[in-house]
């Protein structure tokens, strides 16, 4: 691996895990499923491209037309990731890239760019339920300690509220319970993200000032997210590594936790494989969890691993912990960023020669049955 390379790389993993755990595109707080009675295709694939030429790519779940939507220069983009909500995708640039938030519609491809607070240096956006209906966007400012709250009337100017104290390094945000709780990922973020501690899930009573704290015990990283089901939420974050100098050291591998939102109790916490970096989940249309890796950090093999949401256990399908994915001649395939869809078929993304990026889908028995070019520097999938 060249040195350019490795560079790319090293600043890939510090920016894209620290902004999003991989992928991490996390599901809204409601009912107690994932899936309908009756399973159906998507409607619709959605592919953030993260550099060379930042925007998003929408196809179909059949033929390979695709339709490209630019956010802006790779200058002022730098996202890692997407939180796709109904039909509102949300995405960050950090501080080093103009602390920007945008707003789109995936249906119309009609597109918002909002400035957030100067060096506040987003983590991740969603949607959250305001007062009396009004529909509201957080996100996580990770050098402020805060929560921004921002809503919008027509094409006027954001009114931008915060939540403060909200953790040493806030990276996610959810509402439960009349509540805001704040995924703290306890690390320095205003320098080098290095890890402080495990990490902390908060939680904000509306209305109050006082912060009751979940610690998770040996979830540790800059990349904290959540998932929430219920009322169970599953904190992720990447682990903790040092990439000042390669071969790059690995001190501790990704983590998943399993939090009881009612009684604010960790359940059970579930450590990646050793040796592996990252913790991308995203939850499944299926009902599973998968999680989105490296295998090393010599190699940077993107591997995905399933697991059930009861126990955390994994569903691998080959004699590894991670997927055992295949072309239809049999060979090994390896793409990052996996999500299934209701009838079961994994949905994931690989960049090739020039970082073309392809959309790769496989059956249940993961056998891969379509790949269709989508854009270029892909970083995130999502479905409709």
């Amino acid at each position: 691996m060249n040195v350019h390379i490795r560079n790319t790389l090293a600043r890939r993993v510090v920016v894209s895990f620290a902004l999003t755990a991989g992928g991490l595109l996390t599901s809204a707080c409601g009912g107690d499923s994932l899936t309908q009675s009756t399973p159906q295709p998507p409607r619709g694939i959605v592919v953030l491209d993260g550099f060379i030429q930042p925007g998003y790519t929408f196809l179909g779940d059949t033929g390979t037309t695709t339709t490209r939507l630019p956010l802006g220069p790779a200058t002022e983009f730098d996202a890692g990731g997407f939180t796709l909500e109904r039909d509102t995708a949300l995405a960050v640039s950090s501080r080093g890239a103009g602390d920007l938030l945008y707003v789109t519609n995936v249906a119309t491809s009609a597109n918002r760019r909002l400035q957030l607070p100067a060096r506040s240096n987003p983590g991740r956006a969603r949607l959250f339920r305001g007062s009396n209906g009004q529909s509201l966007i957080a996100a996580a400012l990770r050098d402020s300690s805060a929560i921004a709250l921002v809503s919008t009337a027509g094409a006027g100017a954001p009114t931008i509220t915060r939540i403060a104290n909200a953790g040493v390094c806030p990276t996610d945000m959810f509402q439960y319970d009349n509540a805001t709780w704040v995924v703290d990922a306890n690390s320095n973020c205003r320098v080098n993200y290095a890890v402080q501690g495990d990490v902390r899930l908060i939680r904000i009573p509306s209305g109050g000032t006082a912060r009751d704290t979940v610690p998770l015990t040996g979830v540790r990283g800059s990349s904290a997210a959540a998932i929430v089901k219920g009322d169970v939420a599953y904190i992720s974050a990447g682990g903790d590594a040092s990439f000042a100098s390669f071969p790059y050291t690995l001190v501790t591998s990704g983590a998943i936790a399993k939090v009881d939102l009612r009684n604010r109790r960790v359940q059970l916490t579930r450590a990646m494989p050793a040796g592996t970096y990252g913790a991308g989940v995203k939850a499944g249309l299926d009902g599973f969890l998968y999680v989105s890796l490296y295998e090393n950090l010599s190699s940077f093999n993107s591997r995905i691993i399933k697991l059930r949401g009861d126990d955390l256990a994994t569903v691998a399908n080959g004699a590894t912990p991670w997927l055992d994915l295949k072309n239809a001649a049999g060979a090994e395939v390896r793409c990052g960023s996996g999500i299934a869809d209701q009838l079961g078929r994994l949905h994931c993304i690989a960049n090739g020669t020039g970082s073309v990026t392809s959309v790769i889908v496989f059956s249940p028995t993961y056998v891969e049955t379509r790949r269709v070019t989508a854009g270029q520097g892909g970083v995130d999938l999502g479905l409709r």
